[in-house]
């Protein structure tokens, strides 16, 4: 990580808070399936997964971020939806990101909902 991050001009060994809280978050990594990453807008949430997705890279297989924000769109635009007249099943953003995710070989997909937290989203996430 601390080569990732020299990559990106970033000063790992000056931020020690930050450089412990990307040691978390692949602690973490390696044993859920499913990671909520939460604070303020500039607290370096997404520079931190971006991080360690270029370390994880360089010391194993490829790591893929793919990105969305939940709040720009709707419900059935994020999930999909049923055409009640045709009975016929739309993809949404998730679904199709989820779906490209599971079809590439040889690397590490994570599907990354940028934006705030609605517990209404989080739900249709169950």
């Amino acid at each position: 990580m601390k080569k990732a991050a020299s990559e990106n001009n970033l000063q790992y060994d000056h931020a020690p808070e930050w450089a412990g809280k990307c040691v978390q978050l692949l602690e973490t990594y390696y044993v859920r399936h499913g990671i909520g990453v939460v604070g303020p807008t500039g607290a370096g949430k997404t520079t931190m997964t971006d991080t360690l997705a270029s370390g994880l890279s360089a010391v194993d297989v490829k790591h893929v971020l793919l990105r969305m924000n939940p709040k720009a769109i709707t419900a059935p635009q994020m999930f999909g939806r049923m055409d009640p007249t045709t009975g016929d099943w739309t993809d949404g953003v998730f679904a199709v990101l989820w779906r490209k995710g599971t079809k590439a070989k040889n690397q590490n997909t994570w599907i990354i909902l940028d934006g705030p937290v609605d517990a209404i989203w989080i739900e249709n996430l169950n």
